[in-house]
Formats: structure tokens, sequence, C-alpha cells
């Protein structure tokens, strides 16, 4: 297959397949962050710039990666700017050009284990009820989607 060139809008499912997420996670970030605006056409087709690409693998990075929660992501895009999650994900070393980002589910249970290192068990119960509170909201989040999508 030919791939297009870095600065080509890409479709809903050439973004997922990058990123290796389910189409409708894009579009529940879309409504949870303002600050990704993909174009839209006719029958809603969204088309995302190379810029909405960049912003949509940072907040990856911040979500799967650095394990921020959906309401910790939005605080620092209201603290710090898009500009801001922008740099700090090119800093990394990062290129435009992500490879397939797989899940992992190690990851989810080091993060898991991490929480209930008993150097910082307070500080550690508390950042996974956090993690679990996000978690449970962003659940009833998509139900609602679901529900009325059905109705």
């Amino acid at each position: 297959m030919n791939e297009k060139a870095e600065d080509a809008f890409k479709t809903i499912s050439e973004v997922s397949g990058e990123l290796n997420i389910p189409q409708h996670v894009l579009r529940f970030w879309e409504k949870k962050f303002k600050q990704i605006k993909p174009m839209t056409r006719g029958g809603g087709r969204r088309f995302y710039r190379p810029e909405d690409v960049d912003l949509l693998k940072a907040i990856y990075n911040l979500l799967y990666t650095e394990m921020y929660s959906i309401s910790g992501v939005q605080k620092i895009f209201k603290d710090k700017g898009k500009s801001y999650i922008l740099d700090s994900f090119a800093s990394l070393g990062y290129t435009k050009k992500m490879d397939k980002v797989n899940h992992n589910e190690d990851n989810a249970s080091d993060y898991v284990a991490d929480l209930f290192n008993s150097q910082n068990s307070d500080e550690s119960e508390l950042n996974f009820k956090n993690f679990l509170n996000d978690s449970i909201s962003e659940l009833e989040s998509l139900k609602e989607i679901l529900q009325k999508s059905y109705s």
C-alpha cells in the first residue's frame, strides 16, 4: 500500500490504525478535548491535519504512557496550553512518524504494581482511586454516547 505524504490529511481509520486505538476513542477524545478539531466533510467524514495527528499522538502518550487521566490532560491543556503538550511530546524524541503503538498488558500491571509500592502507599492509593474514578467517568460517558446512538 502506498503511504501518504507527511503533510497529507488522514482519515479517522488511518489515524486509528497508526495509534492502534479504536475509532470511537478518537471520537470520544474530540468530545473531551476541544483542541482536537478535525475537518469534516459531507456525511460527517473526518479528516485530520498533520498537526491534529501530532496532537493526538501527544494525548495518546499522556494517557497511555504517562498514565494521566482524561481530567489530568484537560488540566494540562487549561494550565499550560496546547503548544506545551506538543512541545513536550516533541522533546521526548518522537518523530512525526510514530511507530504503531502496542497496547501492552504488562504496562498496565506494572503501573498497578507501582501504585502499591509500600514506600508511598497513601499517595499511591489516592492516585489509584483517582485513576479508577476517572476510568469510571470515561466509561459512563461512553455508555451515554452509545445509548444516544441507539435511541
